[in-house]
């Protein structure tokens, strides 16, 4: 077969998968890839049988040819197909061996024989390493080892700051502390057309610098233009209006206290985009602040995310005060997703309503050893309230308790004291103080038969 049939072929198949009819494409990849037997042409058959859901047969198809072992791209896909088999393990392997330096950047992934396979690519591409560094970063974390997926996700939006997954998932799953969050942003090399994705960046991550400083962010993104002359008149777009952009907004209104502006927000946004995951979080919290129960409830209806249906039934109980029947939603949303930290939060707070503090303790513990991240913020957080005001039972009381959960007891007590000091027959602050004063002794009696 001449070569303009055969690229007219390889068209086909590119537009086969742009409609969506993967059988098609792999019909007629199969003839292509047997007809030349090109790299590039075997490239594009997995990627048809991938795109197809045959799994087995495009990880076969990869892992038959030795080029697996030279190219990084035969690789990834490879280990891509391993990703949806759940073989996690054995995706790890697939990628290689690989480190992470004391700078955070991946070292080791070097194509050893660097071959075009896209013959229709695009003129801009996410870098391959930085692919491999978040597929990494997902095994570990499937794994349930958080300290490695950690390590990868920041090594692949290191390589490629456009890798927004990896920067989804280290915040969205608490793994970083604020002031990390904020070096990590500070530390990615951005190309000069993508200053505004660096100010984008700047808005996802913890909102608790000084309101000015978070304001002026937001309208540094605000302003940010696109001059589009497309349709003979010039029309300058901006991100002003945009559901990412506002959903960060909303939730530093939230953040802030300020819940009806917060669910204001989100409930524009909303009749605007309602499987929008963000704005739906943001407005059941806000929602249960409020004491909005019958939004609570229509909304565990509508949401299309088991969890976040679960966790919204949650707080529906939560919000008339049917505590146990809200602990078993807000755990049924656990179970379904153990990274859903709203709802670890929710399990905890469900048993202290109830004064059950030991059972409380234990699910604020399990979220606190789960996402460091989210204790260290608030803990900066109180500070930054006590500097405004010394003489705010609820800081303290926060404080104290924020101590008491990363097992800092000396520090815990202390600041139940001064809550103690402010109101002696605070409820809650005495009761959490025995119990500090109980797990002190108890930390120090084992600290002592340790060492023997």
């Amino acid at each position: 077969m001449r070569e303009e049939s055969i690229e007219k072929l390889r068209g086909v198949v590119r537009d086969c998968v742009s409609k969506h009819l993967y059988s098609s494409a792999i019909f007629f990849a199969d003839k292509v890839a047997a007809f030349t037997s090109d790299p590039a042409d075997i490239y594009m058959q997995a990627q048809a049988l991938f795109l197809g859901r045959h799994y087995r047969r495009a990880f076969h198809l990869l892992n038959a040819s030795q080029i697996v072992l030279r190219d990084l791209r035969f690789r990834y896909l490879a280990a891509k197909c391993l990703e949806e088999l759940k073989e996690w393990d054995q995706c790890l392997v697939m990628l290689g061996d690989a480190k992470v330096d004391e700078y955070g950047n991946a070292i080791g992934l070097k194509d050893s024989n660097v071959m075009y396979l896209d013959k229709d690519g695009e003129d801009r591409e996410i870098n391959i390493t930085s692919a491999i560094c978040f597929l990494r970063g997902k095994a570990n974390e499937e794994l349930e080892n958080r300290a490695e997926a950690r390590k990868w996700y920041k090594a692949a939006i290191k390589a490629d700051p456009l890798c927004y997954e990896a920067l989804e998932r280290l915040i969205e799953n608490h793994m970083l502390k604020s002031e990390e969050e904020s070096s990590l942003i500070s530390s990615l090399k951005f190309a000069p057309e993508d200053k505004w994705l660096s100010s984008f960046y700047s808005c996802l991550i913890k909102k608790y610098d000084k309101e000015s400083m978070v304001e002026a962010k937001f309208r540094k993104l605000e302003q940010e233009t696109c001059d589009n002359n497309t349709a003979s008149l010039p029309v300058a777009c901006t991100l002003k209006n945009n559901t990412d952009l506002l959903a960060c907004k909303a939730e530093y209104y939230h953040q802030s206290g300020e819940y009806q502006k917060c669910f204001e927000l989100t409930s524009a946004l909303l009749e605007r985009d309602p499987f929008h995951l963000k704005s739906t979080l943001v407005h059941l919290t806000a929602a249960m602040e409020l004491g909005h129960s019958n939004e609570l409830l229509s909304l565990s209806h509508f949401s299309i995310f088991r969890a976040l249906s679960w966790f919204a039934v949650g707080c529906y109980y939560y919000c008339i005060k049917k505590y146990g029947e809200s602990r078993r939603f807000f755990s049924k949303a656990t179970t379904l997703d153990g990274t859903f930290l709203p709802a670890w939060i929710g399990h905890g707070n469900a048993f202290a309503a109830q004064e059950e503090g030991d059972q409380a303790m234990s699910s604020f513990r399990t979220a606190a050893r789960s996402f460091p991240g989210k204790y260290h913020e608030a803990v900066s957080y109180y500070e930054k309230a006590l500097a405004i005001s010394t003489r705010s039972l609820s800081t303290y009381a926060g404080l104290a308790y924020t101590y008491h959960l990363q097992d800092n007891y000396d520090a815990a007590i202390t600041y139940y004291h001064k809550a103690l000091w402010l109101k002696p027959d605070d409820q809650f602050c005495t009761d959490m103080l025995t119990v500090a004063l109980v797990d002190e002794c108890r930390s120090g009696s084992d600290h002592r038969d340790g060492s023997h």
